[in-house]
């Protein structure tokens, strides 16, 4: 065999459908900086508004994606009809669930995804006296949950590299644990309980999340149901559930009413307006979730999650972060930037982003199993001597090799 990966240890490799990801990581930040003004202008965050702008936002835009990719499907199928190619629409593929199951499925999606929401925009941001970054430092648990999820319960496979990414991104979260034990200070105002409360509770945001993308890909890949509508469906059962949840919460309405009255006309309006943009954020980032979980994986979504941690922390460390005994520790810091980096390398390793020349890491990657087959292709072909004219060395050679396309695809 030929050595494809001669004098290589690291390759970034480059995919087209990786804009998807890409503009989710945009949406999913653009959201975090309107959080960020909200929390720091008008004092607003721990409330339960923002769960039900969430669910708005995933039903708009899953009702409005549906219906103009249905307009557009229904075009186009006209079109083929009038020239006479025949073509299968998605209602005629066999669906293994009954839609009593598949709506079942979804709600149940809704309701995880409300769980996780409110626990990370509700609960966890209360335990004010411990690292607020603890959350996105120990964001790789999304990454093996999810890949747990992929294996036992979608029955697929796991290869070397995402083992070994697995392995690695455990061992760095094990050491964030630890040294999180270590630096965080507990006293009367943090409890050792408190602090492995808020611990369980961001295993339990995680935990939902994965869960939810495996449900999503379950429909989408299984039951070929439309992936916006599945949005649209999450967002309507998870609006209800908000909505019924809210009466416990009174929706907030005296933390509204102080920011009325503390505010002038035009600065009540900016907040109104501010909420809007969240909506719209939220309505765009779950649409490219699904989409990025419906041509890659659940986790690849979850690298979204994650990949701007080492960003994030360096600013939260600006602002006060990783404070032990009263001051801030760079020891500390520096740890937790570390770890962040590596699990972000890995993450990416494991969803074949960066692929690693080593310990045959690379043999089961998209990358390499493509260009392995269109190389034993090649090499599969006769040779053909061009000065013999005669018959029976007459061999018709393809004008070019380049036109191989790789039906081999995995996440």
């Amino acid at each position: 065999m030929v050595n494809i990966c001669k004098n290589r240890i690291i390759k970034f490799a480059w995919r087209r459908n990786l804009i998807y990801p890409i503009q989710l990581l945009i949406w999913t930040f653009l959201r975090k900086v309107i959080t960020i003004i909200l929390s720091k202008e008008f004092n607003f965050s721990q409330s339960v508004i923002f769960t039900l702008l969430m669910f708005l936002g995933e039903f708009f835009a899953g009702l409005i994606l549906f219906h103009y990719q249905r307009s557009f499907l229904i075009k186009k199928e006209t079109q083929s009809k009038s020239k006479e190619i025949l073509i299968y629409s998605q209602n005629e593929m066999n669906q293994p669930d009954s839609n009593i199951k598949i709506l079942f499925l979804i709600f149940f999606s809704g309701y995880f995804d409300f769980i996780e929401f409110i626990l990370s925009t509700n609960y966890i941001p209360k335990f004010i006296k411990s690292s607020g970054s603890l959350e996105n430092r120990l964001g790789g648990i999304l990454t093996i949950s999810s890949a747990l999820f992929f294996y036992y319960l979608l029955k697929l496979p796991i290869f070397r590299h995402q083992f070994f990414s697995l392995l690695i991104i455990g061992i760095c979260l094990i050491i964030v644990i630890i040294t999180e034990f270590i630096f965080q200070e507990t006293n009367i105002f943090l409890t050792y309980g408190d602090f492995l409360l808020k611990i369980l509770l961001i295993f339990f945001v995680h935990f939902f999340n994965s869960l939810l993308d495996s449900i999503e890909k379950y429909i989408v890949e299984y039951n070929f149901v439309n992936y916006f509508q599945v949005l649209c469906l999450e967002g309507l059962f998870g609006f209800l559930i908000t909505f019924a949840y809210s009466f416990s919460e009174d929706l907030d309405i005296k933390q509204l009413s102080k920011i009325y009255s503390e505010n002038s006309g035009g600065q009540f309006a900016l907040f109104i307006f501010l909420l809007f943009v969240y909506l719209v954020f939220c309505g765009g980032r779950n649409a490219f979730r699904v989409v990025t979980n419906k041509l890659y994986s659940p986790m690849t979504k979850t690298l979204t999650d994650y990949v701007l941690n080492p960003v994030y922390l360096t600013i939260n460390y600006i602002e006060g972060d990783f404070v032990s005994r009263g001051k801030q520790n760079i020891i500390y810091f520096l740890i937790n930037l570390i770890m962040s980096i590596i699990i972000t390398l890995c993450g990416s390793v494991y969803n074949e982003i960066v692929v690693l020349f080593f310990c045959g890491l690379e043999n089961d990657t998209y990358d390499q199993v493509s260009e392995r087959s269109s190389l034993n292709y090649i090499q599969e072909l006769p040779e053909v001597d061009p000065i013999d004219d005669s018959a029976d060395n007459n061999v018709d050679i393809p004008d070019s090799y380049g036109s191989i396309e790789s039906n081999i695809i995995h996440d």
